[in-house]
């Protein structure tokens, strides 16, 4: 996208890609480098062995605890915690989950704490007593999901929040009988956590017991604030592990506030199931969680009342449940879905929103448009007058007041390849010309620089770029009326690669403004 003169030698960006899609990576761009987007270091530190006795199990219980890397540079930061049973099983693969999507940016940082089973003098396995709920007569020691859980709620989790940085926000990890355990806290404990991860739960416990549970105590559960993903597998896993009769219990019973999900996975074990679901299972957990928020296009401008508008969003990220409402309500489950544009004509009352499963990554999104008025033209007349741009280059120091400052050039050209190459790189320029409107409507204004660029349309500075700091482009939109209007555009360029771009768009009926450019700095169309 660089331009070059007459000589060859870089001056502006100017080449401009009028598919949408390329528009909008433009917009974007910043998004691919936003700070805090993992690189290769890895996103948790190495585990803490750590332990604690339990005077409810009269055990000394084992923990070990990963910290996200981001707590080593900031001991004031709290994260979310996510408790692993069967630790000694299965923390390794969730840590290994984990980090890779830290590293694509689908979790926000947090605490894994590994919840080891317990093994006696004589080295049977407590797992079997702590994560069932009754004593079944067909597994030995069984029956001890109470004590278990008052083992969580009232020390394991106390212990990790005061001794680590927890915010108090959790989720649970649970496979087998970590699952079928994680239906019993749902069912007697709800809002010990938030997020449920369970994996091919065994629901076929006591002769199917929970099928009766479920179906008297589901609708009672508190459901804000809850994502309950199961993962099962299909064939007759999936009626052999209980989910059979549960899905459905589920789908007739749940709370309508309840985020849950079951999926049945073909051509998995028992034991494989656990890769994929964990990932999955993280996913709807963390529902609604970006490195960075969805923006829009136009970035700004003004809105008309009774002039729509399309206002399309920009890095759509499809995991993301964006809804939007356009009288001042907030966004809500049945509010509509912000797909690729919504059509507003009231900037104030149009309200955004992405929804989150737990509710913890809700959060509104501004558009940045205000409702005003029509822009009036610099002078009335639609005649075709003059269409040169009238160039004039300044010592680089000249920035930003290029009025009280002597021009080193002056030229005039129909476009920035016509001008003769400038001796120094580094310098600052203005550019006017009129711009002439023959029919009323919405022009949108696209200002691009890596460093410092402002637009002034009929004497008001509708852009003002910094890209040396956040984003390097705008996109503006205003409603002109018929008339004459005087751009002035100016940047800074301080060095060679310096990437500098101004177009205007005009919306039409088809609404999609991008693909209808009618002037460039770079020259064509007009």
């Amino acid at each position: 996208m660089r331009l070059k003169c007459k000589g060859g030698k870089a001056l502006t960006s100017g080449t401009y890609d009028s598919e949408m899609a390329r528009f909008l990576a433009a917009l974007g761009w910043l998004v691919l480098l936003a700070p805090g987007i993992a690189s290769a270091a890895e996103p948790l530190l190495p585990p803490r062995s750590d332990g604690l006795y339990s005077n409810v199990l009269h055990q000394q219980r084992a923990i070990e605890v990963y910290l996200p890397a981001e707590s080593a540079a900031d001991p004031a930061a709290r994260y979310e915690t996510l408790y692993v049973l069967d630790g000694d099983w299965n923390a390794k693969i969730v840590v290994d989950v984990v980090s890779f999507m830290r590293q694509v940016g689908f979790l926000p940082p947090l605490i894994v704490v590994g919840v080891p089973n317990h093994f006696d003098a004589d080295g049977t396995n407590s797992r079997d007593h702590d994560l069932t709920p009754t004593a079944s007569p067909d597994q030995a020691r069984s029956g001890g999901a109470a004590e278990f859980l008052a083992f969580l709620k009232t020390e394991l989790i106390p212990y990790v929040e005061a001794h680590y940085p927890a915010n108090g926000v959790r989720s649970i990890h649970g496979h087998s009988f970590g699952g079928l355990f994680l239906f019993y806290v749902l069912m007697n404990d709800p809002t010990l956590f938030g997020g449920y991860l369970v994996l091919d739960p065994a629901m076929g416990w006591d002769k199917h017991l929970f099928d009766a549970i479920v179906d008297a105590k589901l609708p009672a559960v508190p459901g804000k604030g809850r994502a309950f993903y199961v993962a099962a597998r299909t064939g007759h896993a999936y009626t052999g592990m209980g989910m059979a009769g549960l899905e459905p219990i589920f789908e007739r019973r749940a709370p309508a506030d309840l985020h849950w999900k079951v999926v049945a996975y073909p051509d998995e074990t028992h034991d494989s199931l656990k890769l994929k679901a964990t990932y999955d299972a993280l996913k709807f957990a963390f529902d609604g969680y970006t490195q960075g928020n969805p923006d829009f296009v136009p970035t700004g401008g003004t809105i008309v009342k009774g002039k729509p508008l399309n206002l399309h969003r920009n890095n759509v990220d499809e995991r993301l449940d964006v809804r939007y409402t356009t009288d001042g309500s907030e966004p809500g489950p049945s509010s509509p879905k912000f797909g690729e544009f919504a059509r507003i004509d009231d900037a104030k009352s149009t309200r955004i929103k992405v929804l989150s499963n737990r509710g913890v990554f809700d959060r509104e999104l501004p558009h940045h448009l205000v409702d005003g008025r029509p822009m009036s033209p610099s002078n009335r007349s639609t005649a075709k007058g003059d269409e040169l741009w009238h160039f004039a280059l300044y010592p680089i120091e000249a920035w930003p007041d290029l009025r009280r400052a002597k021009p080193l050039r002056t030229d005039a050209a129909r476009s920035v390849r016509d001008l003769p190459t400038p001796e120094p790189d580094a310098f600052s320029a203005s550019a006017t010309r009129d711009f002439v409107v023959d029919a009323d409507g919405y022009y949108v204004f696209y200002v691009e620089s890596s460093d410092r660029a402002r637009l002034t349309v009929a004497g008001k500075v509708i852009a003002d770029v910094d890209g040396t700091k956040d984003r390097r482009m705008q996109a503006i939109v205003e409603w002109l009326q018929r008339g004459t209007y005087t751009l002035k555009f100016e940047a800074r360029h301080p060095e060679k690669t310096t990437r500098i771009d101004f177009v205007v768009f005009v919306d039409t009926d088809d609404a999609e403004w991008w693909k209808h450019a009618v002037l460039k700095i770079a020259g064509e169309p007009r």
